[in-house]
């Protein structure tokens, strides 16, 4: 019944026409990203079968969508191929191109298809594997910072997508002073205007028909511009306010049976190091898509069922000669913002594709640049607006300096650089922090120089107390902590007192667990201990740590000097029961 529900939701006249607007709009928006990813792509050597590469590329979009659109545990999940995974297809499409430059072109070009399928294959059984074994809460353990910087990025990436696609030159210092000129800034610059409105009216006011009705009032307001003004289509697209032109010719033309011996898969073996790269970046690309996702529409995701989701998704794909793909983060904000959260949006999606793939993309010439590049600043601002601004007032210093960090490396050097740097500095501020953790407990030690505070140590005769060292641990001990405690036992064993210190007994209740730092450390206490003729006791060890310390040579069944108890109460009773103490004592 309640998927029944769903699908009665779906097709009510409010929510059909929503999904209607927003499918299209992420389909149109689908169709020029899986352009100019062909583009990447089929580049060099292969830039003459740029029809082929658009032709793949639409049609993962649309193979992608529509399967996460059905299976996602997010109702307006849109999904495409995306840019990281695309940038490693052209890494392994140019090394087959450069290795078979004097082969036949068709062997080639057949190669280079059954690279991708297979990239999109074993990516897609690799996450599909990952969602079955219910691994998603595993790998979605990413610093919040690392996801914040991946969100500022892509928001500055779009900005930048915004301004190539309205008047087609980069946002780069050089190319600043040509941007301000009045020729091209009027392109980018009307783009701009329309995204700060959009923002503004999405801000204001929450209605569904805010965006699909002022994407229309513009389309019709900019055709209205040219009807006034006397400027014939033909002429607006010569000088750049409308989109195209397309290449002409066939589109997709999948992989049939009787290709097959043709392809060298000799050559294709050799590429299994940059298909590892393919799967492993767009699982990142997944987890922080994913989270970002949550975060902009504050629903939760099932991690494991849009792993599996994506895994069928890309495995389509592969069958039919397509790029790998996950969710589009820009495109499924948009869907939401939109008031169309509902599976038919992705659904919907699939219709520009399909037009393209059975009429070419000469349709979508007739789509303003200003309005698609206005859609492309709209999200950019939203996410900078969110994820730079706002952030400032919400994040602690380092934690936003690391956002900032990684925003500038991903648009600088590229997404997987910025991420693990971001990871790798979230990590070490974690190891800063985390050694500043006091892991011996507050007020439970006690020392020959320290009165008892613990109610069985109170209870100890004072011949006991002056002999004993007893120290209370706590949490993970490991190599930011572990010096920790052997500076304090080395203070305690040299510290000048009346009476020798006889015993030393560790207690490991509260210890969650200790890494192969902490093991070493405790060796040189070990030692320590046995050069001045103290008895060195552990308590309360669990199961993990008793087996590092065995390997660690430190439990030893034949060694008098090193006890294990299972309580602290059996082993002051030990203390107390060992005799004779020493003279003076």
């Amino acid at each position: 019944m309640a998927v029944l529900f769903s699908w009665t939701e779906e097709f009510q006249p409010r929510n059909l026409l929503s999904s209607f607007l927003a499918g299209w709009v992420t389909g149109i928006i689908g169709v020029i990203r899986g352009i100019s990813y062909a583009a990447l792509i089929f580049s060099g050597s292969l830039a003459e079968h740029l029809n082929l590469g658009v032709g793949i590329a639409v049609y993962s979009t649309a193979a992608i969508s529509i399967i996460v659109a059905l299976m996602s545990s997010l109702p307006g999940m849109i999904a495409t191929p995306l840019a990281a995974p695309t940038a490693v297809l052209a890494v392994l499409a140019a090394a087959i191109a450069q290795q078979m430059q004097n082969d036949p072109t068709e062997v080639m070009l057949l190669t280079v298809i059954a690279a991708i399928a297979l990239g999109s294959l074993c990516t897609g059984l690799f996450l599909f594997l990952l969602g079955i074994c219910q691994l998603g809460k595993v790998i979605s353990i990413i610093p919040y910072p690392v996801v914040g910087g991946f969100m500022a990025g892509t928001g500055w990436l779009l900005v930048r997508g915004g301004v190539q696609v309205t008047c087609e030159h980069p946002l780069t210092w050089q190319e600043l002073p040509s941007l301000l000129d009045w020729s091209i800034l009027s392109h980018w610059g009307v783009g701009l205007v329309f995204a700060l409105l959009l923002l503004w009216l999405t801000q204001r006011y929450r209605h569904y028909l805010i965006m699909p009705g002022t994407l229309i009032s513009a389309i019709a307001l900019f055709y209205l511009t040219l009807l006034l003004t006397h400027t014939p289509l033909d002429l607006a697209r010569t000088q750049g306010w409308l989109l195209g032109p397309f290449p002409a010719g066939g589109l997709w033309h999948p992989l049939t049976f009787s290709q097959l011996p043709t392809i060298h898969w000799g050559l294709l073996g050799q590429q299994w190091g940059t298909v590892a790269t393919l799967m492993f970046i767009s699982l990142v690309s997944l987890v922080l898509t994913n989270s970002g996702i949550e975060l902009a529409v504050e629903r939760e995701i099932d991690l494991n069922q849009e792993l599996q989701a994506v895994g069928m998704a890309n495995i389509a794909a592969g069958l039919g000669g397509g790029m790998a793909g996950n969710q589009a983060l820009p495109s499924t904000i948009l869907v939401h913002k939109m008031s169309a959260a509902h599976r038919l949006a992705g659904v919907f999606k699939t219709i520009p594709c399909a037009t393209v793939l059975i009429l070419g993309a000469h349709f979508l010439e007739f789509f303003p640049k200003p309005i698609l590049g206005a859609l492309l600043f709209y999200l950019g601002l939203d996410l900078l607006l969110q994820w730079v601004y706002q952030a400032a007032f919400k994040f602690p210093l380092w934690d936003y300096g690391i956002i900032l960090l990684i925003l500038i490396i991903i648009n600088t050097v590229g997404f997987l650089q910025g991420v693990l740097v971001g990871i790798a500095l979230s990590l070490l501020l974690f190891v800063i922090q985390y050694s500043q953790v006091n892991i011996i407990r507050p007020d439970c030690s006690l020392s020959p120089s320290t009165p008892p505070q613990n109610t069985s140590l109170l209870e100890l005769e004072e011949s006991v107390t002056n002999h004993l060292y007893y120290l209370p641990l706590q949490g993970f001990i490991f190599f930011a902590t572990a010096n920790q405690l052997l500076d304090t036992v080395q203070h305690e064993v040299m510290a000048a007192r009346p009476h020798p210190l006889r015993f030393i007994l560790l207690d490991f209740q509260h210890v969650t667990g200790i890494d192969s730092s902490t093991v070493l450390n405790l060796s040189k206490i070990k030692k320590i201990a046995a050069n001045h003729q103290i008895i060195l006791g552990f308590i309360g060890l669990n199961i993990q740590v008793k087996a590092l310390l065995i390997r660690g040579q430190i439990l030893e069944e034949n060694n008098s000097r090193i006890k294990e108890f299972s309580d602290l109460k059996s082993g002051l009773t030990w203390c107390t029961s060992c005799s004779p103490l020493p003279k003076g004592g």
